[in-house]
């Protein structure tokens, strides 16, 4: 079953009409919601992790204040459960992150051109933090 989107005149949708209805109304989406979907979606994760992140951080260790020091840090990542979850955590994060960013950047009613180089931008960030963050849970694990 297939729909004919057609325009107050009448007549089909032309690309150059979608085109000139998204300049005419920039903060009308056309198309689909996947980085709505996945914001909620990452949220929601959120939700789970950062109670067992602060959970096994900062409650269940017997430090002063409840805040680990480095040696004690190094055993935590022993175990391969929290390494997965401190991962798990940092994508969730980064990820949940760069979409509110960028919604906010699209939100400022950019063209074609701004649309895609905020997006280029925006992933490069998100790409950087994920390779750092990766990066230093790998070190810390291994000299555990």
């Amino acid at each position: 079953m297939t729909a004919d989107v057609r325009s107050r005149r009448g007549g089909p949708i032309t690309e150059r009409a979608r085109e000139r209805r998204q300049v005419d109304h920039p903060h009308q989406p056309v198309g689909g919601g996947w980085g709505w979907i996945l914001q909620v979606v990452t949220g929601g994760a959120l939700l789970v992790l950062v109670v067992v992140h602060l959970v096994a951080q900062h409650f269940v260790v017997d430090a002063p204040g409840g805040l680990r020091d480095y040696d004690q840090v190094l055993s935590y990542l022993n175990n391969p459960v929290m390494i997965v979850i401190e991962s798990l955590f940092l994508l969730m994060v980064t990820w949940h992150a760069m979409l509110g960013v960028r919604s906010i950047l699209l939100d400022l009613g950019f063209g074609p051109t701004g649309r895609r180089r905020v997006t280029v931008a925006v992933t490069t960030l998100g790409a950087l933090t994920l390779g750092y963050g990766a990066w230093m849970i790998a070190v810390l694990a291994a000299t555990g």
